[in-house]
């Protein structure tokens, strides 16, 4: 019986074939591994280093600065080590196109009543307990339905829908981060609004740089505690209230979103704590949505949300100074 090979064998196999018969391109000076790459439609990411031995790399794109052995993947399963240069599996590989009202997205006080289209890809750089998109955010890219979505096609897709706006969404565009990046640069170009929603667990550079070509921003504010966050999300929070900063600091439109899970984040003085931070570090007038969590994911064996618990966060945030507050998920709201 013939031995079965692995499309990742297989990928290696050759790259290796190639370089071991030299094959260089005179006129590019690119071995035949970089033009199989470029064939299967990979983007170098960005925002990596190639460390000491020439071969494993670190990414520096957020706090987690994943070390990736050759033929690895990060941590969040969507960019690959190739002998020593780190590559997205994601660019204009979307799993999640769509259209939607932009309320939908937590969106309040952008173009109201207006419709986006929205764009997600696999992965993500969170272990979110309470994951609402986890189909396709806890996986890798090869275990979902994929189609081919070039920046100029979103765009074009955009328009011929009458959509317009572009919205990353879904999972964190920071996991496709050079799509993104390119695909806003190109729906600003052709005049249309660019809007993602975000945890915020990226460093600031990076975050700065796509800022650039970004008209607003949601952040997924999931909690108030470290502990919360390291818990339910497996991160720190710190990176995260340094990107709200930043995000208004570059006067980008920032709305934010909690989602409260019975138990978990819905204390009081939690909420004061986060809501009191809003109003100092960010201003009266940023929009917080305080969302109802539904049993989901991880967390099947807690109810939702009761609506008096969001009607208490709504009437704290009201009382610590914060103009625009709204309470989702909820019959009628």
């Amino acid at each position: 019986m013939s031995k079965r090979v692995s499309r990742r064998d297989f990928i290696k196999d050759v790259v290796k074939k190639g370089a071991a018969l030299t094959a260089v391109s005179a006129a590019s000076g690119h071995l035949v591994a970089s033009e199989l790459n470029a064939a299967e439609g990979l983007k170098e990411a960005m925002f990596y280093k190639t460390l000491d031995d020439g071969v494993m790399i670190q990414c520096m794109l957020e706090p987690r600065q994943c070390i990736v052995n050759n033929w690895e993947r990060g941590y969040c399963g969507a960019k690959e080590n190739r002998d020593g240069k780190y590559y997205s599996m994601v660019h204009a590989k979307p799993c999640v196109v769509y259209m939607e009202p932009i309320e939908h997205e937590h969106f309040y006080h952008v173009h109201p009543g207006r419709q986006f289209l929205g764009i997600g890809t696999a992965g993500c750089n969170l272990e979110c307990k309470f994951c609402e998109t986890w189909q396709i955010s806890q996986v890798r890219p090869e275990e979902t339905k994929t189609q081919n979505l070039s920046s100029e096609e979103a765009v074009r897709l955009a328009a011929d829908k009458d959509c317009r706006m572009i919205a990353f969404t879904h999972n964190d565009p920071v996991i496709c981060y050079e799509y993104a990046l390119e695909t806003t640069k190109a729906a600003k170009a052709a005049g249309l609004t660019t809007l993602c929603h975000t945890a915020g667990y990226i460093y600031t550079e990076p975050l700065k740089a796509l800022l650039k070509h970004m008209d607003a921003v949601n952040v997924d504010l999931k909690g108030f505690t470290d502990e919360y966050y390291l818990d339910m999300c497996g991160i720190d929070m710190e990176q995260v209230l340094s990107s709200l900063k930043t995000i208004q600091q570059e006067k980008v439109m920032l709305e934010i979103t909690n989602l409260i899970v019975p138990g978990r984040n819905d204390d009081r003085q939690d909420i004061a704590n986060m809501t009191a931070w809003i109003k100092e570090n960010l201003g009266s007038d940023i929009p917080l949505h305080f969302s109802r969590f539904f049993p989901n994911y991880q967390l099947t064996d807690i109810p939702a949300t009761p609506a008096e618990t969001l009607d208490m966060a709504y009437n704290i945030a009201r009382s610590n100074g914060l103009k625009f507050v709204y309470v989702g998920n909820l019959p009628g709201a």
